[in-house]
Formats: C-alpha cells, structure tokens, sequence
C-alpha cells in the first residue's frame, strides 16, 4: 500500500513538470532540461520517500500511543501531584473520566485506610529525585478498594528540575485478594493459624537480634461445647464471628489477632511486657462479659498471657507459657486472665 502511493506521487511529479519540457524543447536545449528535471526528480524523489518514511512513522507512533492509552495504567502529574495526563485504561480502572481527573490531584484515588507514613515515604523519595516503587491500596469513583504496583518516576527538566512525575501501575488486587484468602480464617474473617506462626517467627527474631520484647494472649471461649451441643454449630459459628468483632474493636492498633484454633483466639502484642498485655486481656475479658450475644445471652471467656523472653529462645515457649496460664484460668472457674512468667 506504501509503495502504491509513492508510485503515484512520482507520476503526479512527472505530469506537473511535463509542460516545461516543451518550453524548453522549443528553445532547443533538449540537454539542460533533462539535466534540470533529472535533478529536481531526484531530489523530489529523495523528498517524498523521506516524507513517506516520516508519515508511516508517525502512523505507527500514534497507534502504538493508542494501545498504551488502552491497555496501560499510566499518569502524569505536576511536581504538585496535580493530573496532567491519565490513559484511558487507568480511566477504566478507576471508573472516572479523563476530563475529571485532569486537574485533580492524585490524593483522589488514596484509600483512607493506607497509613500516612506510606505516603510519607513516597513523597520523601520522589521529590529527593529518585523512583518510587511500591504497593498501594486505592480506591476507585464507587468507593470499592483496589491494588496497585506503582513505579512513580520524576521527569526532569533540562535545567535538572523536577517539573512533573510519571506513575506506571499494574493491579494487583487479584493477587492481593488470593494473599488474603492464604493469610485468612475463613470463618471469622481474621487472621489464621498460619500466619499467627509466620508472625511469632518474626517477633521472636527481631527479640533476639535487637533485644525488643513482645507477649501474647490465647483466649479460650468458656463452655464452648455446650453451646453447640444445645444450640447447634450454626449458633456456634455467630458466636464466634461475635466474639471476634468484640476482640478487634478493643485491642490496639499495634495487636495483632487471629484464630488459633476451633474456640481459641491469639494476640500478638508486639513491644510489650507481660503487664501491658494483662492489662489488654482484662479490657477484653469485661467486654466479652458485658456483651449481649444473640440467643445465649450471656458468654465469657478465659484468658491466659505471657511474655517473650531470651531464655525461651523459640515462639513454641511463650506459647506454652501462655498455655499454661489459661489452663491455670480454666482451673480457678474461668471468665478470669492468668500470667505464667
């Protein structure tokens, strides 16, 4: 097809100059003027293929722009964080329009949930020069979360000033939603066992290495059998979904809770002594007792607590310690905490 309309051309070139041969055969200088057309046919041909080249190159620019308008999540913005271009595909993802992200600033797509010093972080590197790469929670126009890999790149002036940032993404949520469902108790919603060990593991490394501490909690649901036995495990399982709103609305932020096993729950109190975690376990132990479930009523639960300490060298010790405090729970008419040091 290219070549079709470069053929044409040269035949167009060829009818526009084609009156001045009989002008020129007129005046008998036969020679010149097929010197002069030879010429300026060379170098109109030399014109016109350079122009074709340009042309089929820009065709092929402009489509290659429309995919990754399409299918790439990419953004532009000023030193301010101001959108000063966004593709069609980021578009699609987020669910607004081009002309209403044009002029927002990105704080639009954060997720309330992402902590202040993630962005901290992000902007500290950025506006020093250098490229961002990270995972981030969003948030899209129908307030439905969502996961990105970002890669935010300062574009740098000819001056070597910082005038705007380019922000490639790839989402991820489906990946972060599979993490979940590994990490996840499919009942309750909260952490598994699983992922309590992997934890632990981590605490009792970072006990060892710079000396910090950590305790933890097991909290036993009290007469839990009977509950199923008298109300069925459709009951039992509600309470225990229950039982664990009541836990996650009263630890701290910095606790970290999940299902041990059937009726047994475990929080990991990162840097804190045996007294801060008792102090927790109480707080929780009144608020379980205090509460009315659906159907039963009334509910307690028996709480057993202990502290990392050098001497226990693994996360298996201050579990059992922990054990042992809550069998002592068990054994003194639970809906009390115990300590095992």
């Amino acid at each position: 097809m290219r070549e079709n309309i470069f053929i044409y051309k040269i035949g167009l070139l060829f009818l526009i100059l084609s009156p001045l041969y009989a002008g020129v055969e007129e005046s008998g200088s036969s020679l010149t003027y097929w010197l002069i057309l030879g010429f300026i046919v060379l170098a109109l041909i030399f014109v016109l293929y350079r122009y074709s080249i340009i042309e089929e190159y820009s065709k092929n620019l402009q489509q290659n722009i429309d995919i990754i308008d399409k299918h790439v999540l990419i953004s532009y913005s000023d030193k301010k964080g101001n959108i000063t271009y966004v593709s069609e595909a980021l578009c699609k993802l987020t669910g607004y329009t081009k002309e209403e992200l044009i002029g927002k600033n990105h704080r639009i797509f954060k997720h309330p949930d992402t902590p202040r010093a993630v962005f901290k972080k992000l902007w500290q590197t950025i506006t020093q020069g250098e490229v961002y790469k990270g995972e981030l929670k969003n948030i899209n126009k129908a307030g439905k979360a969502y996961w990105i890999e970002v890669t935010i790149t300062p574009i740098i002036n000819k001056y070597g000033e910082i005038e705007g940032y380019s922000a490639i993404r790839q989402d991820i949520t489906d990946k972060k939603y599979a993490q979940k469902l590994s990490i996840t108790d499919k009942l309750t919603q909260t952490y598994n066992r699983l992922h309590l060990e992997n934890i632990l593991a981590k605490e009792t490394q970072r006990a060892n290495r710079y000396g910090e501490i950590y305790s933890v909690i097991i909290i036993d649901i009290d007469k839990f059998k009977l509950i199923n036995d008298n109300y069925g495990h459709d009951v039992g399982d509600k309470i225990l979904i229950s039982v664990v709103e009541i836990l996650n609305s009263k630890i701290r932020q910095t606790d970290v809770l999940g299902r041990w096993g059937g009726e047994e729950f475990l929080i990991i109190c990162p840097k804190s002594d045996m007294d801060q975690a008792y102090i927790v376990a109480q707080k929780l132990r009144v608020a379980i007792q205090e509460h009315e479930f659906p159907i039963i009523k009334k509910l307690t639960c028996s709480f057993g607590v202990s502290q990392y300490r050098s001497k226990d060298k693994n996360s298996d010790a201050v579990i059992k310690k922990a054990d042992e405090a809550l069998y002592i729970s068990k054994e003194n008419g639970r809906n009390m905490v115990s300590v095992k040091y």
